[in-house]
């Protein structure tokens, strides 16, 4: 590759995540850890991998298969333009702020392939050890012995329970094979302690993206885009329980409310906007998420880095909690990390809106600098797992 000599491909290091997604925290969390490790020397490449269940879950059109996918597609030619310029603005972020690797790899590739290039592999962060997520292939736990150090950096479980038919013994040795395991929430970690059977050192580390300091995401972040105040309401899947949520709040304080493009489906999209919720059709950009929650007024939202970036720019916000099916879902990973940083009373449901002081601060005197000293400890961490 490029014709670099054995000595430089054992100081290099290869990052395998969810870099191809379309999905903000994605994109951003490759971009933190890549950008945190160049700067403190050492050469580093994105693992340019792409699930194979991406040619299904990101494409704008469904194959005319049957009469369901054409209506589906009827419908979604109304949307056509956001969800191109969402999908040309990801392809640009990442050739313009990812160290991508020169050889792309695919389903077909073997962790061995790696040791051409890398002196150690770094998986993570994201959902790439939840064994649910669609887009969670064998190749995010580098199966067989290899030359190359295997690190584990923040990998999340999230719901996954390691009682799923796919975790067996195999997967059980791959995971032991690892140098460094590290897993984004506790109940992850315990997950995969219980799982492994061992003493195997399973820690607990952060989210690449709150390893940075907000100057490093407020350098690539796009102009303000809204100049009037605003809310910024950011989920997962636009759950009717965090529109409603939005809703009110937003009459309670008399400011409209923005989002970005998460959804594929032209149904939700037009919900979305029969809502009064407001996107921007061509500011669907990894920076313009940047910019979104970087110069709202308040954040409200269902999603783990929505709650990450309301943190890392000091915002006023609130996580809020899913009503699925009749009942209030937790996010462990964002009970996890209110926790850890000492905000729990962040985390709301619906019903509590009635009783929130809006304009109480978040003291980041003491949750940046927690939010710091845990990243501290992380940097020292997988510092010590590369050179050992």
């Amino acid at each position: 590759m490029k014709g670099e000599s054995e000595c430089d491909c054992v100081k290099k290091i290869g990052i395998l995540t969810f870099h191809k997604s379309i999905n903000y925290g994605s994109v951003l969390q490759a971009f933190a850890l890549s950008d945190l490790l160049s700067k403190r020397g050492y050469a580093v490449e994105i693992i340019d991998y792409e699930p194979a269940s991406y040619s299904i879950q990101y494409r704008i059109f469904e194959k005319n298969t049957s009469v369901h996918n054409v209506a589906a597609n009827i419908r979604r030619l109304s949307v056509f333009d956001i969800l191109w310029k969402q999908k040309k603005g990801f392809e640009k972020f990442r050739e313009e702020h990812l160290p991508l690797s020169a050889c792309k790899f695919t389903r077909a590739s073997s962790p061995q392939e790696f040791s051409k290039y890398y002196g150690a592999v770094i998986c993570g962060s994201d959902q790439i050890w939840n064994v649910t997520a669609k887009d969670c292939d064998p190749i995010f736990f580098l199966p067989g012995k290899q030359s190359y150090k295997k690190i584990a950096y923040a990998a999340s479980v999230n719901t996954a329970t390691y009682n799923e038919d796919v975790c067996d013994d195999q997967l059980r040795k791959n995971i032991l094979d690892f140098d460094y395991i590290s897993i984004r929430e506790h109940s992850g970690a315990k997950k995969i302690s219980h799982f492994l059977n061992t003493d195997k050192q399973v820690k607990v580390q952060p989210d690449p993206s709150l390893l940075q300091t907000k100057e490093v995401f407020a350098a690539i972040a796009s102009k303000r885009i809204v100049e009037k105040p605003y809310i910024f309401m950011y989920c997962a899947n636009y759950q009717e329980s965090t529109i409603r949520t939005a809703q009110k709040v937003s009459k309670l304080l008399e400011k409209p409310v923005y989002t970005v493009l998460v959804c594929r489906s032209a149904t939700q999209i037009a919900k979305l906007k029969e809502s009064g919720i407001r996107i921007i059709r061509d500011k669907n950009r990894p920076e313009d998420f940047l910019s979104f929650v970087m110069n709202s007024d308040l954040v409200l939202s269902d999603s783990f880095h929505g709650t990450a970036f309301s943190i890392i720019f000091e915002k006023k916000f609130f996580s809020v909690n899913d009503y699925i099916n009749g009942e209030y879902v937790d996010d462990e990973r964002i009970r996890n990390i209110l926790g850890e940083l000492g905000i729990p009373e962040r985390y709301i449901k619906e019903e509590d809106i009635q009783n929130l002081d809006f304009q109480k601060e978040i003291d980041y005197t003491v949750v940046t600098g927690k939010r710091l000293e845990l990243a501290e400890n992380a940097i020292k961490d997988i510092t010590k797992a590369i050179e050992d």
